[in-house]
């Protein structure tokens, strides 16, 4: 079965600590650690609420590392009560990728927001 998943957009946590120096994570190459982040997802085309999550990723010089847990009240979340899955992926100055287990979400990184779209196994 195919699931087609929209990345609704990652708000981060501590706007303020990082404001300033997120364009250097994705540019510059700046080691930051540790950074909070609340992803929400959901089928595309439809308004169903959407799968949450909360990741802790590590930038350093364009490779992208952390953690997610579920925090979703929906229970058919394709990472239903999972804690600590490991992240991993990129980000450059026009392009972000996360792979968490066998979906990865591609999109772009804006300040510090997040937005694109997502696939498991490879497609949408």
């Amino acid at each position: 079965m195919t699931r087609r998943l929209a990345l609704l957009g990652l708000a981060i946590a501590l706007p303020l600590a990082l404001s300033s120096t997120a364009r250097a994570v994705t540019v510059q190459g700046v080691v930051v650690r540790n950074v909070p982040y609340v992803i929400g997802f959901r089928p595309i085309n439809t308004h169903q609420q959407p799968y949450l999550g909360q990741m802790h990723l590590n930038f350093n010089n364009g490779i992208i590392s952390g953690h997610y847990t579920d925090i979703s009240v929906r229970p058919d979340s394709p990472f239903a009560n999972a804690h600590n899955i490991p992240v991993s992926g990129g980000v450059d100055s026009r392009h972000l990728t996360l792979i968490i287990r066998n979906v990865t979400f591609r999109g772009s990184m804006s300040g510090t927001a997040m937005s694109g779209s997502a696939t498991i196994h490879g497609r949408l």
